[in-house]
């Protein structure tokens, strides 16, 4: 409970973040950076066969802006596959550490303005998807 209220602390006060995790790494506590999902924008995403020869791989190109002014989480991306009437065939959840790859800490998150591009291959056997859905959510702690 008193983490939550430091987190939140240190989203409603951004410049304050610093001072917080002097203390907390003082105090042997920990300052998860503020879950912001609605400061992050898909700017841009696409879809797209990997090999034309198999077109049950494609890949997940999908451009995200952290539009706060501070540093904000990684969010889970929710994508959907859709089929050519829109509705649902497959869902899946990608929380950060699945989506950013080897070179980047989950906890780390987005900075302030930052932009970030994420690619994911995916493999969709016999769905046949003609489309798709893509949000932002909160990741879970």
């Amino acid at each position: 409970m008193a983490g939550e209220r430091r987190r939140r602390a240190s989203a409603r006060h951004p410049l304050a973040r610093h001072w917080l995790a002097e203390a907390c790494a003082y105090a042997g506590c920990t300052l998860p950076l503020p879950q912001s999902p609605k400061a992050i924008l898909i700017e841009a995403s696409d879809l797209q066969a990997i090999d034309p020869a198999n077109p049950n791989r494609i890949q997940l190109t999908a451009t995200l802006r952290n539009h706060a002014g501070h540093d904000v989480a990684y969010p889970a991306l929710d994508l959907v596959l859709t089929n050519a009437n829109d509705h649902t065939l497959a869902r899946r959840i990608f929380l950060p550490a699945e989506y950013l790859g080897s070179g980047r800490d989950p906890r780390t998150g987005i900075a302030a303005n930052a932009e970030l591009t994420v690619r994911l291959a995916l493999e969709t056997g016999d769905l046949g998807a003609a489309g798709f859905r893509l949000a932002v959510l909160p990741a879970p702690r």
